[in-house]
């Protein structure tokens, strides 16, 4: 009877945890000459609570704190990043042109898990996909390719319902806000995946954005290496994509990667962007399209293959360095990165992002994608 009571007295005892993280970045932007050379810093703090009951019901809040420097938006962007999100729990605190500072929360949502199902309401991050640079299916706030810290998504406003259907094998079903208007930006879909053997298959569908998209993806392992590819097709909604012939697109990524020692490890991914134009002449329109803006579509051109790859060279020292090539306009953006342990909380990184190709012309009209960026960054990342 003592231990029915006991047993019992647990499983409806709350649990509550905070923990965080200091994010500090320095930037040095080279515009051709050290005359020009810029600086900027990124600053970012993030508070996160959760309160638990047992395993079967979970609230989980994350608060963000960012002070950076607009005006190098672009260079900050490989640390950094957001999404158009149904309700506004934003704050800006300070907005001026060498210094923005918001407040944000990044996560706020309630988890319903008991046997056999996950309902997840609120705030939370979604990744469908499997492709790591230039993912197909994933459309909901999905890393650009250059982003060196992915520690955390974008949070979107959503619904999500996922049930088992055995080992390994699930249907996740979404309804999701991406934007102030349900109508245009509001988005329902499900992501079927199937676990056979050493591969994973899985197949999508739903409504985006205005759009109707289905899709497919498979990874497996083949004696030691991963190989992944996935595909989507979407039938546009969005008025604007008859101006870029795009009332229908396809888009796909095919990779692999594999562990050569247990020290080193390696990956190569190929796509193609089918909303992307392979004349540089009309970079500009697609940069400005909807698609672009929310987040959906990463690049600009059609062609793309990229490459990284990590070596821990002693326990504390690992070193990765990434290869982001358009092969429409010969761009390259190379990503070096160094991180060293300080402690059991504290990480330094060293790193640049060296863009190989045009620089924007005169007037600002972009000549490639990758080219006319070079810049270096050291970042202290404190975890408590």
């Amino acid at each position: 009877m003592l231990a029915a009571v006991a047993t019992s007295a647990t499983a409806s005892a709350w649990d509550g945890s905070v923990s965080g993280d200091v994010k500090v970045y320095g930037f040095g932007l080279l515009d051709g000459s050290v005359a020009g050379r810029r600086d900027a810093e990124l600053g970012l703090f993030r508070l996160k609570g959760e309160l638990r009951r047992s395993d079967e019901l979970l609230f989980d809040v994350q608060g963000v704190l960012a002070v950076s420097s607009p005006r190098l938006v672009g260079t900050t962007r490989i640390a950094m990043g957001t999404t158009p999100r149904l309700l506004d729990l934003q704050h800006v605190f300070v907005d001026e042109p060498d210094v923005e500072v918001a407040a944000e929360l990044d996560r706020l949502s309630v988890t319903w898990q008991p046997s056999g199902f996950r309902l997840v309401v609120g705030r939370q991050a979604i990744t469908w996909g499997v492709s790591y640079f230039w993912p197909a299916l994933d459309l909901f706030a999905p890393f650009p390719p250059e982003r060196i810290d992915r520690e955390y998504k974008p949070g979107v406003d959503a619904v999500r319902l996922t049930v088992a259907l055995g080992s390994l094998s699930e249907v996740d079903v979404v309804a999701a806000g991406q934007g102030t208007s349900i109508p245009e930006d509001g988005s329902i879909g499900a992501l079927l995946r199937v676990h056979a053997g050493a591969a994973d298959v899985g197949v999508m569908g739903g409504w985006f954005h205005r759009d109707i998209v289905a899709g497919a993806f498979l990874t497996a392992n083949v004696r030691g290496t991963g190989v992944y590819g996935e595909v989507a097709y979407t039938d546009s909604g969005d008025p604007q994509d008859r101006q870029l012939d795009r009332a229908h697109f396809w888009r796909a990524s095919v990779g692999f990667d594999r562990q050569l020692t247990p020290t080193v490890a390696v990956s190569v991914e190929g796509a193609w962007n089918g909303f992307g134009t392979s004349n540089v002449d009309r970079y500009e329109q697609v940069a400005a399209s909807d698609r672009v803006r929310h987040g959906e579509v990463t690049s600009l051109g059609q062609w793309y293959v990229g490459a990284s790859a990590s070596w821990q060279v002693h326990p504390l020292l690992v070193l990765t360095a990434a290869v982001l090539a358009n092969l429409n306009d010969g761009s390259v953006m190379l990503l070096p990165q160094a991180a060293w342990s300080l402690g059991d909380n504290v990480v330094l990184e060293l790193g640049g992002v060296v863009g190989l190709g045009p620089g924007p012309a005169a007037d600002g009209q972009l000549r490639s994608e990758y080219g006319g960026v070079d810049a270096v960054y050291a970042a202290i990342r404190l975890y408590f």
